[in-house]
């Protein structure tokens, strides 16, 4: 059977790919924001080591308000035309990522999703789901928990003000210290 190449995808997790692999064996991954599993597929290929990876995304229609400046007005919308289309284009490219096996879809809202999961369950985590301030700092409060300590946490969207006053936010109020990185409109620091 023919697979895609997503060994060479622009994903938003590639600059990530090399972190993830450095982590170990047998990793437990998590990707809060499929829709259309590009960088989820992108993690499957080019992570030898993963051995589950789930990914939570509703496929709801949604309005995005993360743009520069960042000043509470939508900077687009999905509609249900468009988010359907999404998530059939999400399943496909997993059935034919090659990697199908390790793949584990949660569809629901990531809000909802979290009370499924124990903490420490995860051994990275990648956010990748939030539209507003207010909904980066949910996921970051709701999630970090669940990753085991020494797990690498991950996020995308560095670019927009907002992440970065959400998650700068949460580092300082929980005292986490260690080096944070930053490249390629990523994050990430090791718990």
């Amino acid at each position: 059977m023919e697979y895609y190449n997503f060994k060479d995808a622009g994903a938003d997790v590639r600059s990530l790919i090399h972190l993830i692999n450095f982590h170990g064996d047998g990793l437990v991954g998590l990707e809060i924001g499929v829709l259309r599993a590009e960088s989820f597929c992108t993690i499957l290929q080019n992570c030898p080591d993963v051995k589950e990876l789930h990914g939570i995304d509703s496929w709801l229609p949604y309005v995005d308000y993360l743009k520069e400046p960042y000043d509470g007005t939508p900077a687009y919308e999905v509609d249900l035309k468009t988010i359907k289309h999404c998530r059939l284009t999400a399943l496909h490219n997993i059935e034919f990522s090659g990697h199908k096996e390790k793949a584990l879809i949660h569809e629901k809202d990531s809000d909802d999703a979290v009370n499924d999961f124990v903490d420490e369950t995860f051994d990275f985590i990648f956010l990748d789901r939030y539209m507003t301030l207010e909904q980066a700092k949910k996921d970051l409060h709701h999630w970090y928990p669940k990753l085991k300590k020494g797990g690498l946490f991950t996020g995308h969207d560095w670019n927009c003000s907002a992440i970065q006053h959400a998650v700068n936010d949460y580092r300082e109020k929980y005292k986490i210290t260690g080096k944070i990185s930053t490249f390629d409109s990523s994050y990430a620091w090791v718990k």
